[in-house]
């Protein structure tokens, strides 16, 4: 049993759901993040980094990180559910005061890399925490219709790989997005999931 500070760090299902759905065999990966067996872990990151990424896309990666990431920076995935109501409603709306906390209890030093389905997530924890706080990914497509365009979809992309350099991930409740991230990352992040 974790910490009262921590109860939501892996909240697959609210409460105490999860104890009692979760399989002690660990038969059931899906999003556990660090409470993954290594065995498994040492089975799929090796695949993830056989997975070839356009050499132009690993290139805006890089460069970006390399100018704005470093140990300070914690990843955060906002995933607002904009196209399921009854999940906004029951995920993201009540996500947002624990994603509020989180950022509010790191330290002050900390700067956060923001990764959303949503612009308007971004322009909010600007306006809440500032722009000196709060990175993002210069994107050219707006987030709410990047699946419908190649160019979309490769900034999706551009934004999962850099959210997988960094070593402390907040990752919205069910997002897979975060989990591939996670993975991309060498399945080695601490992950709080709000």
């Amino acid at each position: 049993m974790g910490k009262p500070s921590d109860r939501y760090r892996y909240m697959i299902f609210p409460k105490t759901h999860s104890r009692r759905s979760t399989r002690p065999d660990a038969r059931h990966i899906d999003l556990e993040y660090e409470r993954i067996p290594q065995y498994f872990r040492d089975i799929y990151v090796p695949l993830f980094k056989k997975i070839k990424i356009q050499p132009n896309i690993v290139e805006r990666v890089n460069d970006w990180s390399h100018e704005n990431l470093d140990e300070n920076v914690i990843g955060v995935q906002v995933r607002t559910w904009r196209d399921d109501l009854r999940r906004h409603k029951k995920y993201y709306k009540p996500a947002v005061k624990r994603l509020f906390h989180l950022m509010e209890n790191a330290q002050n030093k900390d700067r956060f890399l923001i990764v959303s389905d949503s612009d308007d997530v971004i322009l909010s924890l600007i306006h809440r925490y500032g722009n000196k706080r709060i990175l993002h990914f210069p994107r050219s497509t707006p987030r709410f219709e990047s699946y419908q365009s190649y160019d979309g979809t490769a900034e999706d992309l551009i934004d999962m790989l850099i959210l997988s350099k960094t070593h402390r991930l907040f990752s919205s409740y069910l997002s897979t997005f975060s989990e591939a991230a996670w993975w991309f990352g060498g399945a080695q992040a601490r992950v709080w999931v709000f």
